[in-house]
């Protein structure tokens, strides 16, 4: 239904109630003397300059909320916006209505004229919206899941055998490839520097377990002769090695079983002062 009286005789009337010599004596007066120039001053601050086709026809829709706030801050535009509230106007009523400079009727108009589409290039340097407030989270979930610190315990031996507990702290990250390697030679630098003492403290101590293991060797063979078992064929190879090789001990046991054997009896060891020999030549081998 449309309505009786005119929308810019209501427009006036709600604008200018009791209308004054100085203000506008008609609409059409107002729309010329502050709504037009308020449109030129926002679209040359908003575009630039009016080299484009867009900035020549911005098509201001009065109906389009941001285009509302962009005009609104013009006091002349937010009392048009208040009367169109106020009185009720809807979407086609202002459509209709609003056919002047600068307004979508104005570009509609230069689009079916010249048969060309006006670009709307106003959102096109603006980025999607990122939540910062996630990625300020998960930077701070990174950080805190990243390094933790926790305190062992090492007991270290001491030299004069007493035990010291040393604190040492490790972080439960993952160690760099770099890293790895760095300490690993250093590990082994540590290992080839060995003092003169401990190489010939070393040496003695391999050279004790020979000769503990050459005596425990001539303890079961020794043991074997006294329960009459014949010398299996590797512990003759044995034997044959250690003499190749000069030690004593396999010498003189070599040498006793040699005599038995040249006796015509068994590899056995029966007189006691056979026993006593070869005792007597496994300790000697043993110092």
């Amino acid at each position: 239904m449309r309505r009786q009286t005119p929308i810019a005789h209501l427009l006036y009337a709600y604008l200018y109630p009791t209308a004054t010599p100085n203000d506008p004596p008609s609409f059409a007066a107002h729309l010329a003397r502050n709504l037009v120039p308020e449109v030129r001053i926002e679209v040359a601050t908003f575009y630039g300059d009016l080299n484009s086709a867009e900035a020549r026809y911005p098509g201001l829709n009065y109906c389009y909320g941001p285009h509302r706030m962009r005009l609104g801050r013009f006091k002349h535009h937010k009392r048009l916006f208040d009367a169109f509230d106020n009185l009720g106007l809807t979407y086609n009523e202002i459509q209709e209505f609003c056919c002047w400079e600068g307004t979508k009727w104005a570009r509609e108009r230069y689009e079916k004229d010249e048969g060309i589409k006006v670009q709307d290039t106003t959102g096109n340097d603006i980025k999607p919206y990122i939540d910062r407030r996630e990625l300020r989270k998960a930077d701070e979930r990174r950080r805190h899941s990243i390094t933790r610190q926790t305190e062992i315990s090492v007991i270290v031996e001491e030299a004069d055998g007493a035990l010291s507990s040393h604190p040492v702290e490790e972080e439960d990250e993952d160690m760099s490839d770099a890293d790895s390697e760095a300490e690993e030679e250093g590990e082994d630098a540590e290992t080839l520097q060995e003092t003169p003492t401990e190489a010939a403290a070393l040496e003695q101590h391999i050279a004790e377990l020979n000769v503990r293991r050459a005596h425990a060797i001539n303890q079961r063979i020794i043991a074997a002769w006294e329960q009459g078992q014949t010398l299996p064929p590797e512990i003759e190879q044995y034997l044959k090695e250690e003499s190749e090789r000069g030690n004593v001990s396999a010498l003189n046991l070599r040498g006793v079983i040699a005599g038995r054997a040249t006796a015509g009896g068994p590899a056995v060891l029966s007189a006691p002062e056979d026993r006593t020999a070869l005792a007597a030549n496994g300790a000697r081998a043993a110092a």
